[in-house]
């Protein structure tokens, strides 16, 4: 029971952050790298994570392009929070590739 407790209290300050990628057919911008740098400039609080299995706190979906095709209504349940990449925007406001991870890490911080 003490083992259980213990863990509850760690993973209570985590933040499990779910990433839901597109299929890649048409990418504008480099999805695998973007990811990588997005959880480089977060702390180890933020775990990321592509599986289904529970609920994100944050999900972001990744999209290679600005058709964000895959921004589909059977995945809005899967997070409480979405942050939407598609090509160089974020949640639809466009902006410089390599500032994309800056831009997404600043809003997860702010909740």
């Amino acid at each position: 029971m003490k083992v259980i407790l213990q863990f509850q209290e760690l993973t209570q300050n985590m933040n499990l952050i779910g990433i839901k990628y597109c299929g890649g057919c048409n990418p504008h911008i480099d999805r695998t790298k973007l990811v990588q740098e997005i959880e480089k400039l977060l702390p180890s609080k933020y775990i990321f994570t592509t599986n289904h299995s529970s609920v994100w706190d944050i999900g972001i979906l990744v999209c290679g392009c600005p058709t964000a095709c895959a921004d589909k209504p059977e995945f809005k349940n899967l997070a409480r929070q979405w942050i939407v990449v598609a090509g160089n925007s974020v949640d639809f406001n466009i902006a410089q590739e390599e500032k994309l991870a800056a831009i997404v890490a600043r809003k997860m911080k702010r909740g």
